[in-house]
């Protein structure tokens, strides 16, 4: 009753979760302890309606012998060595026989020699109620059937019979001879005899008759749990030959790339053993470099013997990933049964249906060089006092990230040259043509030279809350056209936080006590950042470390209009708030200078990262 009642229950013991001891979700007390049996009333109820419920004292001794026989009784002996020859080729095939406490199963293992997985064929699988010679006895009702085959009024003493034993050694012999008749006696694929029903003596002895009669390689005793399939026995076949991630490499000092692998799970490994099971590989990988990519990047996990070429590797998944060009990132894998392997993590990824050939075939051999870069960036760098400065210093080591983000993204320092200048506010009083809000010019230098200015330049004072002398930018940049070197790609960053002072008609304030006040030189911002924009051809970004009242759209909604137009005309290629990932914005700067190499393709693998040492370059062929 203990066992049929766990049974319909899916409790621990037909789950085998008390094979060696372990705790489970339905026990009492801390994880570890020993599993509460099912409660006898609903039991009783269940199983035998018409007998009364068990006392409580043999009801626990029960449970406690059933517990004690589960842990003794099941075995999993010589299925490793098993898979092993299947895995290796030294066994062809394996047909599998599977008595359960319902149903009886046949299923062919094969492993091909192409490293695909294994297979499996299912032969047969009915229920012990539809095999002609166990039905006429077996009652029709679910909970009396499997107390009967559980042992109940079965006379242990296998010389004075027992007639539901030789109705299910019938019942198995009619299977065996209607499904495959030679199959077991054919030595290309041996039998392997898995009890799934260890503890229900009717059919532990049906499976000893198997065994000795049709010589079966093996015999394993399982829980009485019955499987959509034989997955969790095929799970420890192991890898016929290793598991790899695919990579793209790229020769920093040349520019050449090529293919790379590394491995995940060596040849041997298995789904459920020690070395692969619950284990996670985790292996670092990059987009590639803003230009030589396609905004995409694919994760290839391959199949192949150590000497075999990149055209050989065969996919065993293929992912697409969304990576910023030049970000890093970890990818997190594991081994289950079937050869699967996962991807773990938060990374957005989607299948990659694209042909491994084609993948492979289709990588660059050289990277893009980039045309030269002229980057000029404009800081405000005016703000509130209170805090010592803070907020400018933040704002000017954001900067200087981004400048040394654009360099590594480049590559070439020779391509990159970068011109600096510091704007603040307008005194209240001064009038027009008095004061000159730009207060630091640095012409074009190297990257490097560049961020260690930008980390000396020291606060001014915040003199307007919605304003400051943003508007001067424009003709500034005018002014250093004969900067920009021939065939440059030009780009406009500015870094600030309040937009520049208007010409005209200031937007009105509705809850703030000051007004906004007008540029005392009257400047257009707006048609001046035109004319540079399509006269110089400059590509305008901005990371704005925008004010609590642009938020404010209820209480302040004129300011807060006016503001977002101002920045997104300054950011028209790109705005980005304050703490943006620097890599993207560097990749907004640069990729309109990269292209692919003439006759050449982007890259779409990942790129190889971490030490070098971990990556194995493709042989040749």
């Amino acid at each position: 009753m203990l066992r049929v009642a766990d049974l319909l229950a899916d409790g621990p013991i037909a789950r085998g979760a008390v094979a060696h001891g372990a705790g489970d979700n339905g026990t009492s007390g801390s994880s570890g302890s020993t599993p509460v049996p099912p409660d006898r009333h609903e039991a009783a109820r269940l199983v035998c309606p018409a007998r009364p419920a068990p006392s409580p004292g043999p009801w626990r001794a029960a449970w406690a012998h059933t517990l004690t026989e589960e842990r003794t009784a099941q075995s999993r002996a010589g299925l490793g060595w098993a898979l092993t020859g299947l895995a290796s080729g030294a066994i062809p095939a394996l047909d599998l026989l599977e008595i359960g406490c319902e149903w009886l199963r046949l299923t062919r293992l094969t492993c091909p020699p192409t490293g695909s997985g294994p297979r499996s064929v299912r032969l047969a699988e009915r229920p012990w109620s539809e095999l002609p010679a166990a039905a006429a006895l077996l009652p029709g009702r679910r909970a009396e059937r499997l107390l009967l085959l559980a042992g109940a009024g079965h006379d242990t003493a296998p010389e004075r019979g027992s007639t539901v034993h030789t109705a299910l050694h019938e019942a198995l012999c009619t299977a065996v001879d209607d499904v495959l008749p030679d199959a077991y006696r054919d030595e290309d694929a041996p039998l392997v005899l898995a009890l799934r029903a260890t503890g229900w003596p009717p059919l532990q002895r049906v499976a000893e008759d198997v065994h000795g009669r049709l010589g079966a390689l093996l015999c394993l005793r399982l829980p009485a749990h019955w499987p959509t399939g034989p997955e969790d026995l095929a799970a420890e076949l192991p890898l016929p030959v290793p598991v790899w991630l695919a990579a793209a490499h790229v020769d920093g000092a040349s520019g050449t790339v090529g293919l790379v692998r590394r491995t995940l799970f060596p040849a041997g490994s298995r789904a459920g053993d020690g070395t692969a099971a619950g284990q996670v590989v985790q292996v670092p990988v990059s987009a590639p470099a803003p230009g030589a990519g396609v905004g995409e990047s694919v994760a290839a996990v391959v199949r192949a013997g150590i000497d075999e070429p990149a055209t050989a590797w065969r996919p065993l998944r293929m992912d697409r990933l969304t990576l910023p060009p030049g970000s890093r990132t970890t990818l997190r894998y594991s081994l289950h049964a079937g050869h699967r392997v996962g991807l773990l993590g938060e990374t957005d990824h989607t299948p990659e249906t694209t042909a491994w050939a084609v993948l492979a075939g289709s990588t660059a051999r050289l990277l893009p060089r980039p045309c030269p870069v002229d980057l000029l960036i404009a800081v405000e760098i005016a703000g509130p006092q209170a805090d010592g400065g803070t907020v400018v210093a933040e704002r000017l080591q954001e900067a200087a990230t981004v400048v040394t983000a654009v360099q590594d993204a480049i590559g070439d320092e020779a391509a990159l040259r970068v011109g600096l200048i510091g704007y603040r506010d307008h005194d209240p009083l001064h009038r027009p043509g008095r004061q000159d809000p730009v207060v630091h010019r640095i012409g074009m230098c190297t990257a490097a030279d560049a961020a260690r200015v930008l980390t000396s330049w020291r606060p001014y004072p915040l003199r307007h809350d919605f304003a400051t002398g943003l508007e001067h930018l424009p003709g500034e940049v005018y002014a250093w056209r004969h900067l920009w070197r021939a065939g440059s790609h030009r780009v406009l960053l500015t870094v600030g936080s309040r937009p520049p002072y208007p010409h005209v008609r200031p937007p009105r304030v509705v809850q703030r006590g000051a007004p906004v006040r007008l540029c005392p030189d009257r400047l257009d911002w707006r048609t001046d950042l035109q004319a540079i924009r399509h006269g110089e051809d400059i590509a305008c970004l901005a990371v704005v470390d925008e004010p609590a009242w642009m938020d404010d759209l209820h209480g302040e909604p004129h300011l807060a209009r006016w503001a977002d137009h101002a920045w997104h005309a300054f950011g028209a290629e790109g705005r980005y708030p304050a703490g943006h990932d620097p890599e993207r914005i560097a990749s907004a700067v640069v990729a309109p200078a990269l292209c692919p190499p003439e006759g050449g393709a982007p890259i779409r693998l990942v790129v190889a990262d971490g030490p070098a040492g971990d990556w194995r370059h493709a042989p040749a062929g």
